[in-house]
């Protein structure tokens, strides 16, 4: 990913010290959660990341010039037992998920800008029970989506996903164990399919079928 440095942002990676945390932005289905790796609160893009501290951790960051997926995972520790009960119950996979690298001035404040260290969304949410709960986020890029099979199945419910009003499979399930039986049960052959039978097949399409 093709990242720009503003001016000032050039100017704070290349000072003697380099003042720099991570935020995350999460889009969960109940609304964003935004943190970030420092003590405190910041403001970023008019948005608050609430400051987590040494609670918050991000794997390492991987990319290349290969085309495949890639991702990372974010761990937060020390979660309340009913913040839990509230994340087992979250709509999330699928959902994006973004971090950024923000560096800050001399005075500490967020400089404009933060780079986006990573983009993708979000695949699972492993959870580990304790004394200090811990809540982990797998972010995983887009081509990911080239691993997962594509299911569709020869139903009325998955065909009214894709295609609502349509009645093409209405009746699979009625069909689907009734036994057909061919020709009927009541089937009687005439005289000239009984010479079929018999293998005058010949003698009766010379006749004209008859």
């Amino acid at each position: 990913m093709t990242r720009g440095l503003s001016g000032a942002a050039a100017a704070a990676v290349q000072a003697e010290v380099v003042r720099r945390t991570c935020a995350v932005e999460l889009d969960f289905g109940s609304g964003f959660v935004r943190l970030n790796g420092s003590p405190a609160d910041i403001t970023i893009g008019g948005e608050l990341y609430t400051g987590v501290g040494m609670l918050g951790g991000i794997s390492g960051v991987e990319e290349s010039g290969e085309l495949r997926s890639y991702g990372l995972t974010l761990t937060l520790s020390g979660v309340p037992r009913d913040a839990v009960a509230i994340a087992l119950g979250e709509h999330y996979q699928g959902r994006p998920g973004t971090v950024y690298e923000v560096l800050f001035d001399d005075d500490w404040q967020v400089i404009a800008d933060p780079i986006v260290m990573f983009r993708g969304r979000m695949d699972q949410m492993p959870i580990k029970l304790g004394a200090e709960a811990q809540v982990s986020v797998t972010l995983t890029n887009r081509l990911a989506d080239w691993d997962r099979p594509r299911l569709r199945r020869y139903t009325d419910e998955d065909q009214q996903r894709q295609f609502p009003g349509d009645l093409g499979f209405q009746f699979v399930s009625a069909t689907a164990a009734k036994e057909i039986v061919w020709p009927a049960k009541g089937f009687s052959g005439s005289s000239s399919n009984a010479n079929i039978a018999g293998g005058g097949i010949s003698q009766w399409a010379q006749s004209g079928g008859g």
